[in-house]
């Protein structure tokens, strides 16, 4: 890797360069309206065709629009199956090639498993399941589909008529309106008869966003189909999810067998395309505040860690290679999201993908590579890489459209912070950046905090905002400061019983070290950020005064909130990042000195507040709370709720809205 002096040096040759030519106008927030982003590729079963889903935002109706595609790995025009059917997602190619299936939804009725013909044609539902399909996969063979759904409500329609409908609350989070129920695996024969339930209580098939890493992911046939792999949650409640083991079901018997050692933190387990050998993730360690790796076990025996030497954070999406000697996943390094090949016995490796980041892989039966990806200045496309060696080679070009605009100049930057820790993070120039002159800064912190400020187009929180404010004349700042999970295990570890104080320090750190190059404004410095990067904003406006304005963006400003109310696994979360629950006297004075709102009578800056309504990863009470603190001491301050959003809106309309209202706050006090 080049050295961060010759890239800085660089950068500013280029920028002098194209200040010195007509460029063209920089992207609006209009203009994303056009984006289209791209679900996950899957290949045929010879592997010379690959379906994939486009996805554009309507907004008339404000919806995403799924189109289900076609294209052969030779390249060409893409040819469009299906069209327009409503919460259209994860697309499998049945093992003849025939069919294409995926899950979506026709009128009210719960999603359903849906297959079309390869060549066109109409699409037929495949399952009947009363309260819908969450996931499913083909067995080897074709002749069976398994899919997971959830049981029946233990309450009955008439307890539900005569109000009889109260129920036990557990790890839940705060708008849990009905008892929780499992989600099971059901098997149904497609060549004719009645489904039959795979798995039963009173665990549950994982359904709930994992605390730290891992994810979501559907059940895994073995290559003979006499097994199913899955991840299993201890029960059915949303806070739970931390507790997962990787377990094996016997088809026949419906038997079950651990494939893991551990009774929590296992995720996403995949079968080998041939023989018995079954990955997964599960962290490096200590402790849960650390990287994921990949570990390989089998029904027949144990599993041990094939990545230990990675040193790199796995996502879900990852895939075997043919033959079952090794696997490919996505991890963040420095500020690029990249490829890895891990062997089974072996050193795992970076890919080359030629400045690109990855946003999701397949493997094709014959080892090439599908890879949806983008950089700072190119938007998504499908690439593929005919061997993992090979450089990447563009398929699409449905947003060609994007290449006519001006782009802002991304460098990456290290520093130290006062203790001496690494950091890293994204600096972006304005447009039409003037060597020599000061710029407002917008310091933006991801959230996670296991994530990374990455060089994606529009992807990860903050969506088009570099761009936006790049060409509103602001510098833009991404520290990935402790808790990242881009430069290694201990960098990840480092926020272990430390939320606020060694992550304040290393973003003023690297603030200093800006200021110090002569290009900031510091009379005109912004702090941004959303979730975590939200926490951040809250705790760095509570603690230094040079801000002029800030965005906190369903931010977490108080952890005994964050144990006692959410779900979808931070009450995990926060217990295994501060070392405890609020009520174990190691831990519980860290609940007060690690949350921002304890410092929020301390808060000067103007500040932007913005919430989901339905938000149960971070409560909108927590927003309430430090709306509150700012207004009773007149602090200017203004709190934008966005009706029936998750963490962040789900539909394109609100989305847009969403990053509209902080453009323009920061925009009302930087100036431009």
């Amino acid at each position: 890797m080049k050295s961060r002096t010759i890239l800085f040096a660089s950068a500013l040759a280029a920028l002098v360069s194209l200040g010195a030519q007509a460029s063209p106008m920089p992207l609006t927030l209009r203009d994303f309206r056009a984006l289209v982003r791209f679900g996950t590729p899957h290949f045929s079963p010879h592997g010379n065709r690959i379906a994939i889903r486009t996805i554009r935002g309507d907004f008339v109706h404000d919806r995403w629009v799924s189109t289900l595609r076609v294209l052969s790995v030779q390249g060409g025009h893409s040819h469009a199956l299906v069209r327009g059917m409503r919460a259209l997602e994860m697309v499998r190619w049945s093992p003849d090639g025939r069919q294409i299936a995926f899950i979506a939804k026709v009128g009210k009725l719960a999603p359903q498993v849906y297959a079309v013909s390869a060549a066109g044609g109409t699409a037929h539902a495949l399952t009947d399941a009363p309260n819908g399909v969450q996931q499913f996969a083909f067995s080897p063979d074709g002749h069976t589909l398994a899919y997971v759904t959830p049981d029946n409500s233990p309450l009955s329609a008439r307890q539900r008529q005569t109000h009889h409908d109260l129920f036990v609350i557990h790890d839940d989070d705060y708008l849990v309106n009905r008892p929780p129920v499992p989600s099971e695996i059901w098997l149904l024969p497609l060549s004719g008869g009645a489904p039959r339930q795979l798995t039963h209580g009173p665990g549950s098939v994982l359904e709930t966003a994992p605390p730290f890493g891992g994810g979501i992911t559907a059940p895994s046939w073995s290559a003979d189909g006499r097994w199913i792999v899955y991840t299993r949650q201890a029960d059915a409640n949303d806070g739970d999810s931390d507790r997962t083991t990787i377990m094996a079901v016997n088809v026949a018997s419906g038997a079950e067998r651990r494939i893991g050692t551990h009774l929590s933190y296992e995720y996403a387990p995949r079968f080998a395309p041939r023989g018995d050998a079954v990955a997964y993730l599960y962290p490096h360690g200590p402790g849960p505040v650390s990287v994921m790796d990949f570990y390989v076990g089998s029904p027949r025996g144990a599993a041990h860690d094939v990545s230990a030497t990675l040193g790199r954070n796995l996502a879900a999406n990852f895939v075997w290679l043919p033959g079952g000697k090794a696997l490919v996943g996505i991890a963040d390094d420095h500020i690029e999201s990249r490829l890895f090949e891990q062997p089974l016995g072996g050193v795992g490796h970076a890919l080359r993908l030629g400045g690109l980041q990855a946003l999701s892989v397949a493997a094709s039966p014959r080892g090439a590579l599908a890879v949806v990806a983008d950089s700072t200045t190119r938007a998504p496309e499908l690439y593929l890489m005919r061997t993992p060696q090979s450089a990447p080679v563009r398929l699409t070009d449905f947003n060609r459209r994007f290449g006519r605009y001006a782009y802002p100049v991304s460098v990456e930057l290290e520093w130290h912070a006062p203790d001496g820790q690494l950091n890293d993070g994204i600096l972006t120039y304005p447009n039409g950046y003037v060597p020599g002159k000061r710029y407002p800064l917008v310091v933006f912190s991801h959230g996670g905090p296991e994530a990374a400020s990455i060089e994606h187009f529009d992807a990860d929180e903050i969506g088009p905002l570099r761009l936006l404010f790049a060409a509103r004349g602001y510098l833009v700042f991404e520290p990935n400061y402790r808790g990242s999970d881009n430069l290694g295990n201990a960098h990840e570890h480092a926020i272990y019983r430390d939320p606020g104080v060694g992550p304040d320090s290393d973003v003023i750190s690297g603030i200093r070290m800006l200021e110090s190059k002569g290009i900031v404004d510091t009379a005109r410095i912004a702090a941004v950020g959303h979730s975590y990067g939200g926490f951040m904003t809250s705790w760095l406006i509570g603690h230094q005064h040079f801000w002029r304005c800030a965005v906190v963006a369903d931010g977490v400003t108080d952890w005994t909130e964050e144990y006692e109310l959410s779900g979808a696994g931070n009450l995990a979360w926060t217990r295994d990042s501060l070392g405890g629950s609020p009520w174990n006297k190691r831990s519980a004075a860290l609940y007060r000195t690690g949350s921002p709102i304890t410092y929020a009578g301390d808060i000067t800056t103007p500040t932007l507040i913005l919430s989901g309504t339905d938000d149960v990863t971070v409560p909108i009470t927590e927003a309430l709370a430090l709306y509150h603190a700012l207004a009773s001491r007149h602090v200017p301050v203004k709190f934008i709720g966005i009706p029936g959003a998750y963490h962040m809106p789900q539909d394109p309309m609100h989305r847009a809205l969403f990053y509209r209202a902080m453009v323009r706050w920061v925009t009302h006090y930087l100036g431009g």
